[in-house]
C-alpha cells in the first residue's frame, strides 16, 4: 500500500461522510454530524491542548502553527483562535474543498494538498507548534515515521509537537496480522470484503520505537500519555516532542 492508496481511501470518504470520517463517534455516520457541533468539539480539543502545553511548562511562541491531517478544518480553524498563522495539510483534495468552503478564520488559516511521503512544502524550522490527532494511525508505518521526522525538522528551536500514534492491538490475533497489513493480499482482501467503499485502516508503532525515532534524530520526548482517542481495540499514545535549542 503507497500513499495513492490512502489517497484514493480518504476522497472517498470526503466525497461521501467527511464529518464522520474525521470524528467517527457512533450515531453520526451518514451525515448526522450537525456543523456548529462538529466544529465546536474541534475548539474544546484545542483547548484541552493548550491546557496540557501550559502544564508542560513549555514557552511556546504563537506566530505559526500546522495542522497536520486537517481534514475539514476542525482542529485548524480551532489553533487560529491561538497562532497568528495556521496551515492544515491534508492528502484529500476532497477534504480540503470543504475545510476551504467552511473556513470562518479567513487568511490566518491556509489549507494545503500534499500526496507526497515528506513535508517539503514547509521549510526548515518553519513552526512554533505542530499538531496531529487521529490521523498517523491510518498510514502504514514506514510513512508514519518519516512525517513523524519531518515535524521534527520543520520545528523552530524550542518548538513543540504533539501527536497521536496507536502503539499496539489489544488482541493477540490483530497484533499477528499486522505485518500483512500494507500489502497487495490484505488490499485484496479488503476490496472483496468491502467493495468500493472507503475502509478506516488503523496501523501502529511501538512505543518504545517512536521515543527511539525522535531521541536518535535529536529530538526530545517531553512526555507520554495514554490516549483514547483511536480505535477502543488499539493501546495508543500521545507524544509531547521538543526541539531542542542548538
Amino acid at each position: 500500500m503507497d500513499l495513492k492508496d490512502v489517497q484514493a481511501n480518504w476522497n472517498r470518504f470526503g466525497e461521501t461522510d467527511p464529518f464522520w470520517a474525521v470524528l467517527a463517534w457512533p450515531g453520526m455516520e451518514e451525515g448526522r454530524w450537525d456543523v456548529d457541533a462538529f466544529f465546536a468539539t474541534g475548539r474544546d480539543e484545542i483547548a484541552q491542548v493548550m491546557a496540557y502545553i501550559e502544564s508542560l511548562s513549555v514557552e511556546l511562541g504563537r506566530a505559526s502553527a500546522l495542522d497536520f491531517g486537517c481534514g475539514v478544518g476542525r482542529l485548524t480553524q480551532a489553533l487560529a483562535q491561538h497562532f497568528d498563522q495556521v496551515h492544515g495539510v491534508d492528502i484529500s483534495e476532497a477534504m480540503l474543498s470543504l475545510a476551504r468552503e467552511l473556513n470562518q478564520a479567513g487568511e490566518r488559516c491556509q489549507y494545503h494538498l500534499n500526496p507526497r511521503d515528506d513535508l517539503s512544502l514547509f521549510p526548515d524550522d518553519f513552526f512554533d507548534f505542530i499538531y496531529s490527532n487521529i490521523t498517523l494511525q491510518h498510514m502504514p508505518p514506514r510513512y508514519a515515521r518519516g512525517y513523524i521526522l519531518e515535524f521534527l525538522r520543520l520545528l523552530k528551536p524550542g518548538g513543540l509537537a504533539v501527536f497521536q500514534v496507536p502503539s499496539r492491538p489489544k488482541s493477540l490475533l490483530q497484533r499477528a496480522l499486522q505485518p500483512i497489513k500494507p500489502t497487495a493480499v490484505w488490499r485484496w482482501y479488503q476490496k472483496l470484503r468491502y467493495g468500493d467503499r472507503p475502509v478506516m485502516n488503523m496501523y501502529g508503532i511501538p512505543r518504545g520505537r517512536v521515543v527511539h525515532l525522535v531521541e536518535s534524530h535529536g529530538g526530545r520526548i517531553l512526555d507520554v500519555q495514554s490516549d483514547d482517542q483511536a480505535d477502543a481495540a488499539w493501546e495508543s499514545y500521545r507524544y509531547a516532542m521538543l526541539k531542542p535549542v542548538s
